[in-house]
């Protein structure tokens, strides 16, 4: 059985753990921002185009310890590249480095390149192209301390990066972590749900796909697996069609609300685009007056509000107080998930207006530290 690894936001490694076993039915382990796993190859298609919280799908090729770019080369030419690359196809290599070592992400890149030309030209007389700008196969090597990984990029461009993705709000909650709130907080369709500060309408749009079982990754297009040829072009247009036909119109409750004009109009577009719009229900609204635009309290709060002073907001600590006060007055049974850079801070307000933290995790993705809180009242 083939082994694989998938990246994801680091904090939500065993999110995505039980998002691989609840697709492809079968064991995986969660790791520093990865996710290891074993399973067919038809499974890690279909993992491409359903997965709402993973990043990049890896075929693992070698995984030893190094110390010197001696062992970098051995590993490397340990790979039978015939089987994964044409000699008509280009490729690359990408390094990612984690840990204390000495060897350079350059050097790494370099030998790995090497070897994998030399490898090829030892089995297939062919000597393979290298394009770093627009390659057919992608190799990433990750060091870890004195672990190596050496995988195949089988998704190419991040599938955080949506189809539907239209309007950009200047805050924009990645789609990833969206998916993974939203998988947190417990909602499932037949529940109502709402983001009062919902931007570009991430939340209330990740919802609906996951009510109408759309595969995000299906309408992304241009996925690196559907350049390998030893993926067989009948398995994948199975698997698709497999999937536009699990599709359905279901009637469901999300709503979501924004006070900037220009936000909601943009949240209409992504929606459109999504094909939702009948299925969520976007409207200008104050989420810190909440009571005048809700009819029916929700039964999940979900949101992402703003961080601080970047979006004009000089008095955080009254702002958040302001918006659970406005909740706990419009949907005092709800439960809320809730995303901030000011843990210690929204904890205070939340137990003093006596409301539990249930969960709290810490997360990292760039140079963005943020915590996901879900709070019951």
């Amino acid at each position: 059985m083939p082994a694989f690894f998938a990246t994801i936001v680091t904090g939500l490694e065993d999110v995505g753990a039980k998002e691989v076993e609840s697709i492809v039915g079968c064991k995986a382990r969660p790791d520093a921002g990865k996710v290891f796993f074993e399973c067919d190859i038809y499974g890690a298609v279909l993992l491409n185009f359903t997965s709402r919280c993973l990043h990049k799908i890896f075929l693992l090729l070698g995984h030893d310890t190094v110390s010197s770019l001696e062992d970098v080369a051995r590993l490397a030419r340990s790979i039978d590249y015939a089987e994964l690359i044409l000699p008509s196809q280009s490729f690359a290599v990408r390094v990612e480095k984690h840990g204390e070592h000495e060897l350079r992400s350059l050097d790494i890149a370099s030998t790995v390149g090497k070897s994998v030309v030399e490898s090829y030209l030892a089995s297939k007389n062919v000597r393979l192209v290298v394009n770093l700008d627009n390659p057919d196969v992608e190799l990433y090597a990750l060091l870890r301390n004195n672990e190596l990984l050496i995988g195949l990029n089988m998704t190419g461009q991040s599938l955080h990066r949506r189809f539907y993705k239209t309007f950009y709000h200047r805050a924009s909650l990645m789609p990833t972590i969206a998916c993974s709130m939203i998988l947190l907080s417990g909602w499932k369709p037949g529940e109502s749900l709402l983001d009062p500060m919902c931007g570009g309408g991430t939340i209330p749009i990740e919802a609906a796909l996951m009510a109408r079982r759309i595969a995000p990754g299906l309408r992304k297009g241009n996925l690196a697996l559907e350049r390998l040829f030893f993926i067989e072009k009948e398995l994948i247009g199975e698997i698709r069609d497999k999937l536009l036909s699990n599709e359905t119109n279901v009637m469901v409750e999300i709503y979501g609300i924004d006070v900037s004009p220009k936000s909601v109009e943009g949240a209409l577009v992504n929606a459109a685009k999504a094909n939702v719009l009948d299925t969520v229900s976007i409207k200008v609204g104050d989420a810190l007056n909440l009571v005048n635009y809700i009819s029916e309290p929700p039964d999940h709060i979900i949101t992402n509000p703003p961080y601080g002073i970047r979006m004009g907001i000089r008095n955080i600590e009254k702002f958040y107080e302001r918006i659970l006060t406005s909740i706990r007055q419009a949907a005092p049974h709800a439960t809320i998930t809730i995303i901030t850079s000011k843990s210690n801070l929204l904890r205070r307000i939340a137990e003093a207006l006596r409301m539990q933290v249930v969960e709290a995790r810490q997360l990292f993705y760039g140079r963005i530290q943020a915590n996901i809180i879900k709070l019951l009242q």
